[in-house]
């Protein structure tokens, strides 16, 4: 054995990403998530049905005063993707048992996730037309999971939602780039 050289294990102090730079032990290997540090998944945001994208027809029947929204996914830049919630059981919605709005009726959520408003810009907490609800309101990560199972795996229009995320996603901020006229 004299004669044979042996390659050195590694020490362990180091390790790689998926790109093969050397990390050291204790960094993270993947710093950059696209996903929004300010707005966790299950936050809930408050609106007016006037704001989300209006429906067949192109007029929204009956605005709501406010409507909670509840947040699935967002990207780095702050855009949001959202689910409407709603206390009426009509089709296209499901039920979420373990949550009660404020009034402590059932709460329903839609099956459409949305990532721009009525006007075409991205879905952000600009305190006008979305604003941020008290933390008490907020779901937990057991309810966020069922959500986005249902409205991306498991109804009919889950394959545009799924491509709702994915243009989120790969949007590198140019949805927010537009800017908001006054």
């Amino acid at each position: 054995m004299t004669g044979s050289k042996r390659a050195k294990k590694p020490t362990g102090k180091r390790r790689q990403d998926r790109h093969g730079k050397r990390k050291k032990r204790g960094e993270r290997l993947h710093k950059d998530k696209n996903v929004s540090k300010e707005y966790p998944n299950g936050r809930t945001l408050k609106t007016r049905d006037e704001y989300l994208p209006t429906g067949k027809g192109g007029k929204v029947t009956d605005p709501k005063a406010t409507r909670r929204v509840v947040v699935i996914d967002s990207n780095r830049f702050g855009e949001l993707a959202v689910v409407a919630l709603t206390t009426q059981k009509t089709a296209n919605t499901t039920a979420l048992p373990s949550y009660t709005q404020g009034n402590g009726a059932k709460t329903y959520f839609k099956h459409f996730v949305e990532i721009l408003d009525n006007e075409g810009l991205p879905i952000v907490d600009d305190e006008e037309k979305f604003k941020q609800n008290p933390w008490d309101y907020d779901l937990n990560k057991a309810q966020v999971q069922k959500i986005r199972n249902v409205v991306l795996v498991g109804c009919k229009q889950s394959q545009a939602n799924v491509d709702n995320i994915k243009a989120l996603k790969r949007s590198n901020g140019k949805l927010s780039k537009r800017k908001r006229q006054d």
